[in-house]
């Protein structure tokens, strides 16, 4: 189960991440209407605006799959990855069954000591 940290972190970064989508999206449409009126002012007979926009619309379609994952099949998408997260520590957890536990059995353990490391200067989340 997850902490309200980190919940709250893996919000934050998938807030970040479609941030930074529809950034990437709003230069796109701009850029494209950038390319289309230079095209006409240019070369009106020749259409050549189309041509990065193809390329650069593949790779903002790619990330908006790696954002929202597939439309409607619900697969990619952050929902999907958490189930799918479930659904594979749950086959990893070894099964306990009462045969096998025994609650009388102690295990002992020395207290250890332990020492501060030094702050970093960044949060963890920050890194990708």
């Amino acid at each position: 189960m997850m902490t309200e940290e980190q919940r709250y972190r893996q919000a934050r970064r998938l807030v970040k991440k479609k941030k930074a989508f529809y950034s990437h999206f709003s230069t796109y449409l701009v850029m494209g209407a950038f390319f289309f009126v230079l095209n006409m002012m240019t070369s009106p007979g020749h259409w050549w605006w189309y041509w990065p926009m193809l390329g650069w619309g593949i790779g903002v379609g790619i990330q908006y799959l790696s954002v929202f994952g597939l439309p409607g099949s619900g697969a990619g998408s952050s929902d999907w990855e958490a189930r799918e997260i479930e659904k594979e520590m749950n086959k990893m957890q070894p099964e306990s069954t009462p045969e096998r536990l025994n609650l009388d059995d102690h295990l002992e353990l020395k207290e250890v000591k332990k020492e501060r490391a030094a702050e970093p200067s960044y949060r963890k989340d920050d890194l990708v």
